[in-house]
């Protein structure tokens, strides 16, 4: 559901698969309407609230630590109870088609579509107002792209925390071969330069600079549009998506050196010595730390010229309430606890990156981890992150498993760029028809 890597034919389904989970779908146009002011709840009148989940994105230990807990110890007339989507009969679909619609779902930015296809979405915006949620103390691109994705002016959901990226290095390779550790700031040019020094078959181990992940990631930074929704065109034959497939291919290309194996493209090659650097998520740091010979350290994640000081796109699960709920001020009451200073504050030291604007509480990261506290794990919250752009009614599977394919070509199957950004389009024109057949 979230947390992908790998480029291998197996891999290329994996991670369609896996930003499939991350919804898409048809948007609606944006009501205009003001919505009617909710009352708050009277005299705060016990409330059970169910929020619809999937246990891996919120699991039970941080159930109770963000959510039971800080909840019970504000507003004791709430009660939580969690649905597992993953559970049998328990998806979202089953649940509305049931009558057994939750009073709230937390999922993926790009699911907030799904709530609009079952028309269960609601516009938060009064309940925000009346309950004194301060937007502001909230960073822009994670509001901003809680709009785009759905195409509304109002909010269907707010941000609870946020899957953050940085760039992973071994020092032991750095210091074999002399070369100056990386430094946050870097572009992905400047990590090119460094990783060419770092390309090279020593004592027959091939060795690798860099493993920057799959090209997607790169549109995604750029804010790249993988469809033009105005015109219900392909995109991939422009300037910027030729120019972003020659930066990644020059991040895999390097001279008197082969391209990385196939089955070498995971966070394996850097736990066997042979990647200098690779781009990852902050989820990867416990993996890390049980290698207890592996000598590693963080820096942030490169940026692209096109987009100084950007990191990675939003990658926040949404907190959405539902239109049909009857406890919606207990709902916003949980969500107001969510994105207080404490909770947030608590989440960003367990490793999970707050949505807050605080520097003071990013400058918490990781520190509930003593064995990080030698490491520059803060890297991974200083980035700006990239604000989403919309799939519409494309799903988003197969809009970026075309670019994931045509990079994969264009690295091993000896076809140029053209070639393969042509092909590309070809394939969003017939997905693009398809679609729009079907909502016919």
């Amino acid at each position: 559901m979230q947390q992908p890597r790998k480029i291998s034919a197996l891999a290329i389904l994996s991670l369609i698969f896996f930003v499939s989970a991350c919804g898409g779908g048809e948007t609606k146009p944006a009501d205009q309407t003001p919505p009617a002011t909710p009352k708050p709840a009277a005299n705060n009148q016990p409330a059970t609230v169910k929020i619809a989940v999937h246990a891996g994105l919120l699991n039970d230990n941080d159930l109770k630590r963000y959510f039971i807990d800080p909840v019970k110890q504000k507003f004791p007339h709430i009660t939580i109870e969690r649905i597992n989507v993953a559970d049998k009969g328990s998806s979202l679909n089953e649940l509305v088609a049931s009558n057994a619609t939750p009073d709230m779902v937390i999922n993926y930015p790009y699911n907030l579509t799904d709530l609009t296809k079952l028309g269960i979405d609601f516009n938060m915006d009064a309940l925000i107002k009346t309950h004194g949620i301060d937007l502001n103390r909230i960073s822009p691109e994670y509001l901003e792209s809680i709009k785009v994705v759905n195409g509304f002016n109002y909010y269907t959901g707010l941000p609870m925390n946020n899957n953050t990226f940085a760039l992973y290095y071994n020092k032991d390779i750095f210091d074999k071969f002399g070369v100056p550790y990386p430094k946050d700031g870097m572009t992905w040019d400047e990590v090119r330069e460094v990783a060419v020094k770092l390309t090279r078959n020593d004592g027959g181990v091939q060795y690798y600079g860099i493993f920057p992940d799959n090209v997607y990631r790169g549109a995604y930074q750029a804010s790249l549009p993988f469809v033009d929704l105005k015109n219900n065109k392909s995109v991939f034959q422009t300037d910027e998506w030729k120019n972003l497939f020659q930066l990644w291919y020059n991040l895999y290309t390097f001279p008197g050196a082969p391209i990385m194996p196939k089955e070498m493209n995971t966070v394996n090659g850097f736990k066997t010595g042979q990647i200098a650097m690779f781009s990852g998520y902050s989820g990867q740091l416990p993996d890390l730390l049980a290698m207890k010979d592996l000598k590693w350290d963080v820096v942030t994640y490169p940026s692209n010229k096109v987009a100084p000081g950007v990191g990675q796109r939003v990658d926040s699960p949404m907190m959405s309430i539902t239109s049909t709920s009857k406890v919606k001020d207990a709902a916003m009451q949980i969500i107001s606890v969510i994105l207080s200073d404490e909770v947030q504050t608590e989440m960003t030291k367990n490793l999970q990156s707050s949505v807050l604007k605080d520097p003071k509480i990013n400058a918490q990261f990781g520190k509930a981890t003593p064995e990080l506290a030698s490491k520059n794990v803060v890297a991974f919250t200083k980035p700006k992150v990239a604000v989403l752009k919309p799939f519409g009614f494309v799903p988003v599977g197969s809009a970026a498993g075309i670019p994931i394919a045509a990079f994969t070509d264009l690295l091993y199957a000896g076809k140029d760029v053209n070639t393969v950004l042509r092909e590309a389009d070809e394939k969003m024109t017939k997905v693009i028809a398809e679609e729009l057949q079907k909502l016919k």
